[in-house]
Parts: structure tokens; C-alpha cells; sequence
């Protein structure tokens, strides 16, 4: 009787891809730390964000992206389902993490698609032989 060869186990996570989940973890909280710094006002005044704190948030968050994607990618190049599970999981909070401290900070409210225009209040309405419209 011949046995059949089990499946091929996922070789084991190398240094790059450990490092690149790691780093990803470590930048997702210092992404986290650098918002709440910028709107809890752990640092300095609270006023807007300044230049230099938009230009250190998109740096994490470009690092962050990063890091997700190579984890992710060499994940995926070891076809390691439960390596594969944890980069999604840290993805998914990296994303989160990303989108809640982002600065500036995302205007939810504007976001809405629907919500009427405020009328301007010197608005004067157009009426035919009215004399109040432009031109005539």
C-alpha cells in the first residue's frame, strides 16, 4: 500500500517578515502616540496641526503602510495561513490606527454626501419684475 505524502508545511517565518510585523506594530503605536500628542496637547499648546507634525504623521503612516505591505507580502510568499491571519489582524489596526489619529484630523461631518449647503444669509432671491435681479 502506498502512503501519500502529507502536505508541505509553510517553511518558518524569516527575519525580514518577523521584522516587518514587528516594525509594523511598533509604528502603529507611535502613530497613535504622535495624534494623541497633536490633539491632547502633550507637547505644546493645542492649536492646529502644525506643518511639521502633518509632515511626521504622513511619514509614520507611510512607513506603517509599508511595513504592513511587506509583512503581508511575505507572508503570502510562504503561503502561511495562520502568519497570513496575523498580518490581516495587524493590517486591519494598522488601517484603523491610521484613519482615527490621522492629522489633521478627518472631517467626518464633510464627508456625507446629501447634506444641503448652508444658504447664505445675504442671498437676495430672483423674482421676475422683481428689479432685484443681476442684469435687468
Amino acid at each position: 500500500m502506498h502512503r501519500a505524502d502529507p502536505p508541505p508545511r509553510p517553511r518558518p517565518a524569516g527575519a525580514a517578515e518577523v521584522g516587518a510585523s514587528a516594525a509594523a506594530l511598533l509604528l502603529a503605536l507611535a502613530t497613535a502616540w504622535h495624534g494623541f500628542g497633536v490633539y491632547f496637547c502633550l507637547a505644546a499648546a493645542c492649536d492646529e496641526p502644525s506643518a511639521g507634525e502633518i509632515t511626521a504623521y504622513r511619514l509614520l503612516a507611510g512607513a506603517l503602510a509599508a511595513a504592513v505591505l511587506t509583512a503581508l507580502g511575505l507572508g503570502l510568499r510562504r503561503r502561511a495561513a495562520w502568519a497570513l491571519v496575523w498580518h490581516l489582524t495587524v493590517a486591519a489596526g494598522a488601517l484603523a490606527v491610521a484613519v482615527l489619529f490621522a492629522v489633521p484630523s478627518i472631517d467626518w461631518g464633510a464627508l456625507r454626501e446629501g447634506d444641503p449647503a448652508e444658504p447664505d444669509p445675504h442671498y437676495v432671491p430672483c423674482f421676475s419684475g422683481s428689479g432685484d435681479c443681476a442684469g435687468g
